[in-house]
This record gives C-alpha cells, sequence and structure tokens, in this order.
C-alpha cells in the first residue's frame, strides 16, 4: 500500500462516509457516494479493493437492509480473499485485523434483509 497506511484507509472511508450523512444523504446515497469517491483507490491494489470492499461491508451492516448489488459485489471480492496472498503486504497483526473484519462483515451481510430495488432515495 503505497499511498494508504491500513487504518488510515479504514478512518478516511468512515469520515467520508459520516461527511455525506451529516449532509443529511440517505446511508445508501452516502454509501454510493463513498463508493464512488474511493473508486480509483480500488485500483491501486487487491489490497486496497479488499479494505475498500470491507470498509463498505462494515458501513452496511449499520443500515436496515442491503442492495443486491452491493452484497453481490462486496461477497465476490471477499469470498476469494486469501490472507496468504496478503503476506508481506501488512503487518501479522492488521492481517489478522481484516480477516476477522471480512468474516464479520460476510457473516453480517447475511443476516440484513436484500433490496431488490436498485433506486437510491436521497
Amino acid at each position: 500500500m503505497d499511498d494508504w497506511e491500513y487504518e488510515e484507509l479504514f478512518e478516511a472511508m468512515n469520515r467520508n462516509y459520516n461527511n455525506y450523512l451529516e449532509k443529511n444523504l440517505s446511508d445508501q446515497l452516502a454509501l454510493a457516494r463513498t463508493s464512488y469517491d474511493f473508486e480509483t483507490v480500488r485500483k491501486e491494489g487487491i489490497l486496497e479493493n479488499i479494505i475498500v470492499s470491507t470498509a463498505m461491508g462494515e458501513m452496511i451492516l449499520s443500515h436496515q437492509k442491503v442492495f443486491i448489488g452491493n452484497l453481490n459485489s462486496i461477497e465476490e471480492l471477499l469470498i476469494k480473499y486469501n490472507p496468504n496472498e496478503l503476506s508481506g503486504l501488512i503487518s501479522c497483526e492488521n492481517l489478522a485485523d481484516l480477516t476477522t473484519r471480512i468474516n464479520n462483515v460476510l457473516i453480517s451481510l447475511k443476516e440484513l434483509p436484500v433490496d431488490y430495488n436498485s433506486k437510491i432515495e436521497s
């Protein structure tokens, strides 16, 4: 991770998301805008992509339901997560933390009702 520290990226995403919520955007619209804002970060590498997806998953856990498109894209990436592929890219402590966060997201997203409506209410 050339441009970000591990926790810094999670914090930046949460700060961005909360700023949108403070502007009275709905949680879905705040998530969509945050996702858009960090799209280029996703493309910096596999680690960044996994962190962004994990952070988005954690944000969704505070929602009433999960949009099917978000659910599919997050699950598609995180289900393939292999900590061995990231060895050497981040510290062992951060790798353990990331693994725990990913497992929590994958388990908890399954408990949310799924929203099939692609329209985001503001």
